[in-house]
C-alpha cells in the first residue's frame, strides 16, 4: 500500500483498521505490512501479538473512523456539517451583534476615561486655586494685623502730640497771664 506524505498517522491507522486481516499463508503480505510498521516507527506485527494493551486497542478498531470522524468536527479549522446554515447564519448574527456591543462598551469607556481626565484636571486646578487663595487670604490677615499695629502706634503718637501740646498751652497761659495783668 503506498502512503501519501500528507496522510497523518491517524488516517493510517483507520486506513489498517480497515483493512481485511492477511491470511496466514500469505508471506508476501506479511512482509509488507511488516515493511509498514518498521516505516512508520511501530513495532512489528510479532511483537503485537503478545502485547496485551494492543490486543485491547485492536478490539476497538471497529470504532477508529467514528473516532477519527469526531475528531475532524471537533477541529477548530473546519466548520461543523452537522450544523444548518439558518443556524450558522444565527450564530454570525449574534456574533456580531455581540462584537458591535464590545465596541460600543469599549467606545462608552474611552469617553469615561477622557471625562475622568478631564475632572482630574479641572479638581487639580480647583485645588490650586484655593490654595492659592487661602495663601493670600493668610498674607492679607499678616498685612492686617501690621496694619493694626501700625495704627495704633501712629494713634498713640499723636495722643502724646496732643496732650504735649494741651500741656505747653496751659504752660503759656499761666506764665503769660501774669504778664497781662
Amino acid at each position: 500500500m503506498n502512503r501519501n506524505a500528507s496522510e497523518s498517522p491517524v488516517d493510517r491507522l483507520i486506513a489498517l483498521a480497515q483493512q481485511k486481516p492477511a491470511r496466514p499463508g500469505a508471506g508476501a503480505s506479511d512482509e509488507q505490512t511488516e515493511l509498514e510498521t518498521v516505516a512508520l516507527g511501530l513495532p512489528s506485527a510479532r511483537e503485537l501479538e503478545h502485547n496485551p494493551m494492543w490486543k485491547a486497542l485492536l478490539q476497538f478498531r471497529a470504532f477508529l473512523p467514528y473516532i477519527a470522524r469526531l475528531l475532524e468536527m471537533s477541529s477548530p479549522t473546519q466548520q461543523s456539517t452537522g450544523l444548518s446554515t439558518e443556524v450558522r447564519n444565527e450564530m454570525r448574527q449574534s456574533v456580531g451583534a455581540l462584537e458591535a456591543s464590545q465596541r460600543d462598551l469599549r467606545l462608552a469607556v474611552q469617553d469615561q476615561t477622557v471625562e475622568m481626565k478631564r475632572i482630574e484636571e479641572s479638581v487639580t486646578r480647583t485645588r490650586e486655586a484655593s490654595e492659592r487663595n487661602a495663601a493670600e487670604v493668610t498674607e492679607l490677615a499678616e498685612d492686617v494685623r501690621s496694619m493694626r499695629s501700625l495704627v495704633k502706634v501712629a494713634l498713640g503718637i499723636l495722643v502724646m502730640l496732643f496732650v504735649t501740646l494741651i500741656g505747653l498751652l496751659v504752660f503759656l497761659l499761666v506764665r503769660v497771664r501774669p504778664m497781662l495783668h
